[in-house]
């Protein structure tokens, strides 16, 4: 279940985009908040040590990795809901 503010949200897109397509695009919009989120971690959190030194560790790195994935995925998505 939602909380009430994601859930507004959704209705919100369901009735712009249609079910399937405001279901995605709450997603896409929550993915887009965590990819934030975790490049923000990115800034305060470094290897110290190394050859990869200064740089994001590599489960920083790999999450980021995997969210741009899910949300390219996702767009792929409803942009085929748009041209269907």
């Amino acid at each position: 279940m939602l909380p009430a503010p994601d859930a507004a949200r959704l209705d919100d897109y369901r009735f712009q985009f249609g079910h399937d397509a405001g279901n995605l695009s709450l997603v896409m919009d929550s993915l887009t908040d965590a990819i934030g989120l975790v490049g923000q971690h990115t800034t305060y959190c470094r290897v110290e040590k190394g050859p990869r030194a200064g740089e994001p560790p590599l489960d920083v790195a790999e999450l980021l990795r995997l969210l741009a994935a899910a949300k390219g995925l996702v767009q792929e998505s409803l942009l085929r809901l748009k041209t269907g």
